[in-house]
């Protein structure tokens, strides 16, 4: 079992005190009948994605409470997991409703389960995954964790997947970073990619990877080139 099934099986441990007694919608007709028996029509691990997302969208706002939105939360959460199969549903999406049933404010155990999580599953998706990582993506993740714990568990020199994650991410915005800094509600990193792009091992990784996709993947030899270049020269201005 790995960490994310883990994390994922604790998040039902601990929020599975919770239940739909007494859980209500708004009768005006914004929700659909039929949206509120597909909630109902299976065991909570058994849920799809289609039976879910009417009721996350009006979660808490004109369907059901806190305690309701805490039972739902586990299946939630792992099908944002399968990246895809619950595609209305971003990390982003689910942490501004947590902002707004005010989790923060929750037990400390509910609390530590999902920042574990998130954890758990940043790890698998940037390091097991080939997915190329998008700047929305990634300020979700920094959002729960901050900016630090990330890019140290983003783990570039020992997982391939890891770098051509960081290959894609750093061509797209590596301009951005260099120049301005990441930027997330008003304030600019640059210093953190900085020490991450300047570990002499990491570089060493991207250009054994550049030579092992020369002649088998140049389009993606070709960006790790790019990056390469932009961290030398970044490496020249700075002397590092």
């Amino acid at each position: 079992m790995n960490n994310l099934q883990i994390a994922i099986d604790n998040l039902y441990e601990i929020f599975s005190k919770y239940n739909t007694i007494g859980i209500h919608h708004c009768d005006c007709g914004c929700i659909d009948t039929h949206d509120v028996k597909k909630l109902n029509s299976k065991p909570l691990r058994e849920l799809e994605a289609d039976d879910l997302i009417s009721y996350h969208g009006s979660a808490l706002y004109t369907w059901g409470d806190t305690e309701h939105y805490k039972h739902f939360l586990p299946r939630i959460c792992e099908l944002i997991s399968e990246k895809g199969s619950f595609r209305f549903v971003t990390l982003d999406e689910f942490q501004i409703k947590l902002e707004y049933a005010e989790w923060k404010t929750w037990p400390n155990i509910e609390q530590q389960v999902i920042v574990h999580y998130v954890m758990a599953d940043w790890m698998y998706f940037v390091n097991d995954c080939c997915f190329e990582v998008n700047d929305t993506e990634l300020i979700a993740y920094i959002k729960f964790l901050g900016i630090k714990k990330v890019l140290q568990l983003w783990n570039i020199a020992n997982s391939e997947e890891a770098i051509r994650n960081f290959i894609y991410f750093f061509y797209y915005h590596g301009t951005e970073i260099l120049n301005n800094g990441f930027e997330i509600a008003g304030i600019k990193f640059r210093s953190e990619f900085l020490e991450k792009i300047s570990d002499k091992e990491i570089i060493s990784k991207f250009e054994y990877s550049f030579f092992h996709n020369e002649q088998n993947n140049p389009d993606y030899a070709y960006k790790i080139s790019i990056v390469l270049q932009m961290i030398e020269q970044e490496m020249k201005i700075k002397k590092i």
